[in-house]
């Protein structure tokens, strides 16, 4: 019993700091929304401006809601654990680190989009991005079931199935990278369309994580009675 609070208050730990550093990289999004500078004063040159920016708004939101949905996604993933280790921490903090340097590639799409630079800075993103993504499996690999760190009762199954698709989403992003150097709209748009994708996977990994926290709660209800 003693072990497995323990386990607990170093899993909560863990992910409290990790919502901390999800919260300050969502945010250090906002700050590359600047007030358009004018030459002459007037409403539609200020209209004209505020619509010239919209790689800004774009990318903006493309980052907000990945690091959103990512977010989600390790929220899930906690809750399957019952401890963690080394592998896991380093896991989870070369992931955050990618999620915080995400706001540089964000703000050269929104920069440079709509110019001659345009493919660099989506190909640009696309690396960073794939960067969140191979630090997105050093995490699940630490979950591995033989590693012993998830919750009785965790199917292996689960886990397998969510490496897999981490995986595949891996080569996507690495596909969008190179596509990114042909054209920029159309590597961003598969960056984009991966949205879809992961907010699903985050849909059904909340859903499963409402089981799995009413199947916890109910096996420690009989383990403090057995005591």
């Amino acid at each position: 019993m003693t072990v497995s609070v323990a386990g607990r208050h170093e899993t909560a730990r863990l992910e409290a700091f990790s919502d901390g550093v999800f919260a300050i990289a969502i945010t250090i999004l906002a700050l590359d929304l600047r007030v358009p500078q004018l030459q002459e004063i007037t409403s539609s040159n200020l209209i004209t401006a505020i619509l010239h920016q919209w790689p800004s708004y774009f990318a903006f939101v493309l980052s907000f809601t990945t690091i959103l949905i990512m977010w989600i996604n390790h929220h899930a993933r906690m809750a399957l654990v019952e401890r963690v280790d080394g592998l896991l921490m380093f896991g989870n903090g070369l992931l955050l680190m990618t999620i915080v340097a995400l706001s540089y590639p964000t703000a050269l799409v929104g920069e440079f989009l709509n110019t001659p630079a345009g493919k660099a800075a989506v190909a640009t993103y696309g690396l960073f991005v794939l960067g969140t993504s191979a630090a997105w499996n050093i995490f699940m690999l630490a979950l591995r079931p033989e590693r012993q760190l998830l919750k009785p009762g965790v199917p292996p199954e689960l886990i397998v199935s969510t490496r897999r698709r981490v995986a595949l989403g891996f080569v996507i992003y690495l596909v969008a990278t190179g596509l990114a150097l042909v054209n920029a709209y159309l590597g961003l748009g598969i960056i984009t369309a991966m949205w879809g994708f992961w907010a699903v996977i985050a849909y059904r990994s909340l859903n499963r994580r409402e089981r799995w926290s009413a199947d916890a709660s109910s096996g420690e209800d009989d383990a403090d009675s057995e005591e």
